[in-house]
């Protein structure tokens, strides 16, 4: 967490003003900063001192000299203490000359030359694994917020970004635009969640904390023009619409705001339930403890005993391929869990026999019953939030309702595009192969034999293709030779088309009952002629029969 988040959360384990070097030593030993620095007591007395002299939403006051306290105590202001805290701090030391001279590199010697290349080694190992490193920043607006709190003039975002690369609190990569980008992008999740927005633009395009009188709309405007970003409906669109597509996409920025919204609503509800379980009786706590343990499989749990410090729990619960025995005390009372307590639960892992300790308590966890847990056989605690984060794994004093978060997967699209290119590939292929085959006068239907094709694919390629006389045209029509050559082509010419067709499914295919001979005859017509025909058993075919030689499925 911040300085100011964990400086709130001393205090109020404290109960009484503590001195800024006192709330940084509380912090660092309890591990509540995420970023510690190489002066975190003189950041955490500028992040303090910043957040005193603000005009709302304060919540720490100054009593004495760097010495702070809650607003809701209702103790009075030191106000020459706070303008005294304004100035530069100097340290007392840097004026003082140095205590011994600067000491000249020996000179290299044969016997220092293994030494030298031992060290020189170390010293490369350490560089390669220092760039292979990724170090971690803290967040942009977190950082732009504490260091515009310090200044009492706006600052430009070159400026914001030199003082935070010299405090190592950002990368050398960062740029202005994503300065700016970020600090948008915070007030809008703020401005989404009913708040007012923390950043503003001046006239001259500096930064500087926003103001209450200032319109949020007139806020993030000057930001659009700054980032030179379309500015519709109050919100800045952050990802620019493609111009080909003939409806706006999704903003990018509305699905990232929902999900820190899911987050932030998360952390809010656990904070509240902590709240509400500290404030329940000793008993009502035991019971939802116990519900809450039986939704993450708990079973058999029954009281073994109890005592002043709460009762304490037996239970099994299956993990993998093991059933592990369970110690589980619930700690009463709100006061923070300290080393004995955890003692006491490793004291009843022993004395039942059991497998695992569990200890649940509604307070914080000090940082000696942290490393007690951790040192010797492992004692699992639920303490503060983490025990409410438990109640909502479980579903447990909670109602949860799921909502649906839809996002574009351009992936899908892609895949069909890929798709429907090589379908249009193999169509052409097709279809230069069969105009080849045209071109060397061979078959065109051998093509289609064994081919893979999609369905569809012979629909309108293979219409048309035939460019001979229509079936049932007289033999002696324009364009047949004369004599039995052009009955030969007329001929061979039907039986490719009755052949194709019947691989279609529109005709039957060659061979089968009922289909054509390769001599050209209707397989209602024996061949023999009239005689054979009527010593056979079948009835005359109709006057409407077609003449010998065509197909019934011709025409």
């Amino acid at each position: 967490m911040t300085f100011y988040e964990a400086a709130l959360r001393v205090l109020e384990a404290a109960g009484q003003p503590l001195s800024s070097a006192e709330i940084t030593e509380r912090s660092i030993a309890q591990g509540l900063l995420s970023h510690v620095g190489k002066t975190p007591e003189q950041t955490m007395l500028s992040r303090l001192a910043a957040m005193a002299r603000r005009t709302r939403d304060r919540r720490v006051t100054v009593t004495a000299p760097d010495t702070f306290a809650l607003t809701d105590w209702g103790l009075p202001e030191d106000a020459a203490a706070l303008e005294g805290m304004a100035a530069p701090y100097e340290h007392p030391e840097e004026g003082l000359p140095p205590l011994r001279p600067v000491e000249r590199h020996p000179e290299p010697r044969t016997e220092n030359v293994r030494g030298i290349g031992r060290q020189e080694r170390r010293r490369r190992q350490e560089e390669e694994e220092e760039r292979g490193r990724k170090r971690k920043y803290p967040p942009i607006p977190e950082v732009a917020f504490e260091l515009l709190g310090e200044s009492d003039s706006p600052l430009a975002p070159s400026e914001v970004l030199r003082l935070a690369r010299e405090r190592e609190l950002a990368s050398d990569e960062l740029q202005p635009e994503a300065l700016l980008t970020s600090l948008a992008e915070e007030n809008q999740r703020r401005i989404d969640a009913g708040r007012r927005p923390n950043f503003a633009l001046d006239a001259t395009g500096a930064l500087t904390l926003e103001r209450d009188d200032a319109p949020v709309a007139e806020v993030q405007a000057a930001f659009a023009r700054a980032l030179d970003l379309p500015f519709t409906d109050g919100r800045i669109a952050l990802r620019a619409v493609p111009a080909a597509a003939s409806e706006p996409l999704v903003d990018d920025a509305l699905v990232h705001s929902a999900k820190s919204a899911v987050k932030e609503a998360r952390r809010a509800m656990a904070r509240a339930l902590r709240s509400h379980l500290a404030s329940l009786e000793s008993g009502t706590v035991e019971k939802a403890c116990t519900r809450m343990l039986h939704a993450l499989h708990f079973r058999e749990i029954k009281v073994a005993k109890r005592g002043n410090h709460g009762p304490l729990l037996t239970a099994r619960r299956k993990d993998g391929s093991l059933e592990l025995r369970w110690a589980i005390r619930i700690h009463r009372g709100n006061g923070a869990v300290d080393r004995r307590a955890v003692q006491d639960c490793r004291r009843d892992l022993q004395h039942h026999s059991a497998h695992a300790a569990l200890l649940l308590a509604t307070g914080d966890l000090r940082s000696d019953a942290r490393s007690e847990a951790l040192s010797g056989a492992p004692v699992h605690v639920w303490a503060g939030e983490g025990l409410a984060e438990k109640f909502l794994e479980a579903h447990a004093g909670v109602r949860v309702t799921s909502l649906e978060l839809f996002e574009l997967d351009r992936a899908f699209f892609e895949d069909a595009a890929r798709g429907a290119e090589e379908s249009r590939r193999r169509r052409a292929e097709r279809h230069r192969e069969r105009e080849e085959r045209v071109e060397r006068q061979e078959p065109v239907e051998a093509l289609d034999v064994g081919e893979p094709t999609d369905q569809g694919d012979l629909g309108d390629d293979d219409e048309g293709e035939d460019e001979g006389p229509e079936e049932g045209a007289p033999e002696g029509s324009a364009g047949a030779p004369e004599g039995t050559a052009g009955e030969a082509g007329s001929g061979e010419r039907k039986r490719r088309r009755r052949r194709r067709r019947g691989r279609r499914g529109r005709g039957k295919p060659e061979g089968a009952p009922g289909g054509a001979e390769p001599g050209g005859t209707s397989s209602g017509a024996p061949p023999g002629g009239p005689e054979a025909a009527a010593g056979s058993q079948e009835p005359p075919a109709p006057p409407s029969e077609p003449p010998t030689g065509s197909s019934p499925h011709d025409g």
